[in-house]
């Protein structure tokens, strides 16, 4: 069952969103995924994320993610104020971390940011 983290960040602000997957799970290696989107009803396979940040085996925090203890399972998301072109309109973004490695995909956390 994933992970549910809810977090706030400003419209034009810098953050990380910080997961730790419970019960705790050896997460070295994998190659990981986050995307957002505006609500819940756009999340599909035809809609693309208003942000996507991965991290893949051998290639930690290039891309926006960075595995911070992966035997514990913890990892973080950064987001950059310059990831989506234009303004947020308050309210609250769909997001969702995944596991991508084939034959072991799944979804790990998900919530929502909350923008004021």
């Amino acid at each position: 069952m994933p992970v549910q983290t809810n977090f706030r960040l400003e419209r034009h602000a810098d953050g990380d969103l910080t997961v730790s997957l419970a019960p705790q799970a050896n997460i070295s290696g994998w190659t990981l995924q986050t995307t957002m989107w505006k609500n819940y009803q756009n999340v599909s396979g035809s809609v693309s994320g208003l942000i996507t940040k991965s991290c893949a085996s051998g290639f930690n925090n290039v891309s926006g993610i960075n595995v911070t203890n992966g035997i514990q399972g913890t990892f973080v998301v950064h987001f950059n104020r310059f990831d989506v072109s234009g303004n947020l309109d308050s309210g609250a973004y769909y997001f969702k971390a995944e596991r991508m490695d084939s034959g072991n995909a799944s979804v790990i956390a998900e919530g929502f940011r909350l923008v004021p």
